[in-house]
């Protein structure tokens, strides 16, 4: 009996070691799609201090989320701008960037590039102020 759970522990761990080598993902994207709502912490001065989730305040600087879900910024007060360097990982975003003052979007099809995490660098900014943040968007492909 005990050498039944050494030898289940051993494969456990030769299975974990092995993800960690090879990359592999640990656990896929949910089948359900999911809502990502954040907002904007504004400084005094209208820059924007970082990236927090609606639900608990927790940083946001980057974020997982898989293709198909949806991503919201809750904008109060000024318009902000959401402006990603390149390809924008979201559907009907004809350019790189967004504005106003309702910023919503869905992760395309395709965004996990070569079926693999990839990441998205976007800047945020108030309208009308010369500071930006610059946090990221990390999307996985659904299986």
């Amino acid at each position: 009996m005990t050498s039944h759970r050494l030898s289940f522990g051993a494969s456990v761990l030769c299975l974990f070691l092995l993800q960690s080598v090879v990359g592999v993902a640990v656990a896929d994207c949910p089948t359900e799609k999911k809502t990502h709502k954040l907002k904007f912490k504004v400084k005094d001065d209208q820059c924007v201090l970082k990236v927090v989730t609606l639900a608990d305040d927790a940083d946001a600087t980057s974020i997982d989320v898989c293709e198909g879900d949806t991503v919201r910024w809750s904008v109060s007060g000024a318009k902000k701008s959401v402006i990603f360097e390149g390809e924008s990982p979201f559907e009907g975003w004809t350019d790189s960037g967004f504005q106003g003052s309702k910023i919503e979007g869905t992760v395309k099809a395709g965004a996990a590039k070569g079926g693999q995490r990839t990441p998205y660098k976007y800047s945020v900014a108030v309208d009308g102020t010369s500071c930006v943040l610059d946090p990221q968007i990390i999307v996985d492909r659904r299986r």
